[in-house]
């Protein structure tokens, strides 16, 4: 005799973080596109993939934000915000928000590039001076968060040392004492602090990249790509990696 009663199987955290993910995808589809070349990426190499990112170009398929990615950055978000209370029970004085309750950043380019920090550090223990100093924080899986301990920030993360430099040099009074750099390994919650000196002439540099991308998009330009080899790793791991290199599916 057939049982109609007995409930058939389900995998309730395949079926919940499905409900999840697909409300975060979903939200994330209907979200206001940036419109403007963010300061924290100028330090990402290819200039043409930053293109792709500025002007909002279709992600090859399968490269859109999944749940999982999307659960990423808002732990990014987490990190920077408990670290902050962290630092707030300390002897630091930190100011993370304009006095009217906003971001703190900068505008530049005639707008075509902004960009947001997460804090400077106004005054602390004296042997840990001069202030004021640019504040920025990073949640790393334990991986990355050796290397950068072992490494440092300039070697491992380029990208997120070309955002330090870059906001020191356009949030003023931030470039002449060093950064404050601080990396939470998501594994442990062991934390890593990198003093960053400020190098004008890799700031520079940057600023010129921005402004070569935002001509050559207005003149409907590709600026050169990584490399002319799409098995290139980093352009294995690119969102645009089967359009830039003209890849047949």
């Amino acid at each position: 005799m057939l049982d109609f009663n007995t409930a058939i199987p389900v995998d309730i955290s395949a079926r919940i973080n499905g409900l999840i993910d697909n409300a975060l995808e979903m939200e994330e589809s209907f979200s206001a596109k940036r419109n403007y070349l963010g300061g924290s990426r100028l330090g990402v190499h290819c200039e043409r993939a930053l293109q792709y990112d500025f002007t909002h170009h279709p992600k090859d398929q399968g490269r859109h934000f999944s749940g999982r990615i999307l659960r990423i950055f808002s732990r990014g978000h987490w990190v920077e915000s408990e670290m902050a209370k962290w630092i707030q029970g300390t002897e630091f004085g930190i100011t993370l928000e304009t006095r009217d309750g906003g971001q703190m950043g900068f505008v530049s380019h005639d707008g075509y590039v902004k960009g947001h920090i997460d804090g400077f550090i106004k005054a602390g223990p004296q042997d840990l001076g001069p202030f004021p100093r640019l504040w920025e924080c990073k949640g790393l899986g334990a991986k990355y968060w050796r290397a950068v301990k072992k490494h440092g920030l300039k070697k491992e993360r380029p990208t997120y040392y070309g955002q330090v430099q870059y906001y020191m040099a356009k949030i003023p009074n931030l470039s002449n004492n060093p950064a404050l750099w601080c990396a939470v390994n998501m594994d442990t919650m062991e934390l890593y602090w990198e003093s960053v000196p400020f190098d004008p002439e890799y700031a520079e540099k940057l600023d010129a990249k921005a402004w070569r991308i935002i001509n050559a998009c207005k003149a409907g330009e590709l600026l050169p790509r990584d490399s002319e080899r799409p098995d290139f790793f980093k352009c294995k791991m690119c969102d645009w990696r089967i359009t830039c290199h003209g890849i047949k599916r």
